[in-house]
Order: C-alpha cells, then structure tokens, then sequence
C-alpha cells in the first residue's frame, strides 16, 4: 500500500507542476483531433464575402484576386503576411485539377500572398495572426506538396499592436501533417508561419481556442521530481525486504 502511494505521489507531482508548452507534428489523424477538441476549427470552405481563388498549380507571381484576400473574416482572428495591417493578407485559394487532393478537408485552403498582392509559392512565404482575445493552442494541417514551416508563439504581435513582443514557443512543422503549439495558460496573442523551403505552403483545418491542444510536457525541474520520488521510493523498498 506504502509503495503504490509513494509512486502515485511522485507522478502526480511531475503532472501536476509540469509548466512547459507542447508541439505536435503528427499524420496521426487521433492524434490531430485529440489537439482539436474543444477549438474552434476554421476549415476556409465558407467566409462571408470571400471567394477562393482557383488555382490548379502552384505558380509563383499570379496575380490574386482582391475577394479572396482574408483579415479579419474568421472569427476572433486577425491575418496579414507583414507589410500593412488590413492590406497585405494571405488569401483563400481552391485547388482544383492534380492538386484538389492537397486539401486536407474540402478544396479550400489558406495560403500566402506576396507584397505585390500575386501568389507566394516561394521563398519567404508567410503569414501572421493576431488574436485579440489570448488563446492557448493553435494548430493546422499543412499541405503535403508543399514545404516546411517554422511556428512561433508569441505574447502579442507588434505587426498590429505597436508592442514589442516576446516568443513563448518555437516549432517545427512539417508538409502533410498536423502541427501546432499548445501552451498551458492562454497567453498566444501572436502566431506566425514562416516557410523554410522554396516552395511556401499553405494551412487548412486552422484550429485554435483556449481548449484542447495536447498535454504540456514537464519542465527539467519537474521531471527531476518525479525521478527523485521514483528513488526513494525504491530506496525504501530495498530496504523493507532487506
């Protein structure tokens, strides 16, 4: 009875206290959807007063059209790839032909715009959120012909509010999986999603919320305290048979 208490205490006191944020960069659909539970999941197959833009390859410099630019359409979000707030923004565009597959769900997909308002399949594509009202998990599939992203969390986004911010989080996300960053408090007042490769990207099923993500992982200290407890619980069994 002794030693199952000690072990309980000892795990419950690295779950408990673990403070760190979480990644996830999965195919596993379970897995996905254990991260989307309780978010607001924003497929882009229906914004009031945008149309996609159909395109059926990715080719870098066509022009976009202007009705499929997105801002401030999703609900409790806010878009732009840099430049002018409300007037550089990434923009929805319907695959069709030999790529409609790339879409996780639907056809519809978002993806970056360049400063000359023509599509960035290239190099420097990227695309910044805000979220006026501090979430705590953000997640999206990314389409698998396309490149890598890096994902940064931050406290506020300076692009819109004049503040200098402060990164919480970093990670990896990888084409034709779910990637986001869960913290364990909302406290992500800025998202950004930098394409590291010559292809750019695009996101589909963007999920966020102050609910759901996955489960934060332990700090260093934390885990030292569930190892120390483990210790002395063994200690004690080694000397209870001797």
């Amino acid at each position: 009875m002794k030693i199952r208490s000690l072990a309980c205490a000892a795990i419950s006191v690295g779950s408990v206290t673990a403070a760190g944020a979480a990644g996830i960069d999965t195919t596993d659909p379970g897995l996905a959807a254990a991260f989307q539970s309780g978010l607001t999941v924003q497929t882009f197959e229906s914004l009031a007063g945008r149309t996609p833009q159909a395109i059926t390859a990715y080719t870098q410099g066509v022009a976009v059209s202007p009705t499929s630019f997105v801002f401030n359409q999703v609900p409790g979000v806010q878009f732009s790839v840099g430049g002018a707030v409300g007037t550089n923004m990434p923009a929805l565009y319907q695959l069709g032909g030999a790529i409609a597959a790339n879409a996780h769900s639907g056809t519809t997909v978002l993806g970056p715009v360049d400063f000359d308002f023509t599509t960035k399949f290239g190099p420097g594509a990227f695309i910044e959120v805000f979220f006026p009202t501090k979430v705590s998990s953000v997640g999206f599939w990314l389409n698998p012909a396309l490149g890598n992203v890096t994902l940064i969390a931050a406290d506020t986004n300076f692009a819109f509010s004049g503040l200098t911010e402060t990164t919480l989080e970093t990670f990896a996300g990888t084409p034709g999986r779910f990637a986001g960053i869960s913290r364990p408090t909302a406290d992500i007042g800025g998202f950004k999603i930098i394409g590291t490769g010559t292809t750019g990207f695009t996101i589909d099923d963007f999920s966020y919320g102050a609910a759901g993500g996955v489960t934060p992982i332990p700090e260093p200290a934390e885990w030292a305290l569930l190892l120390g407890g483990i210790g002395a619980m063994a200690t004690w069994r080694r000397r209870r048979v001797s």
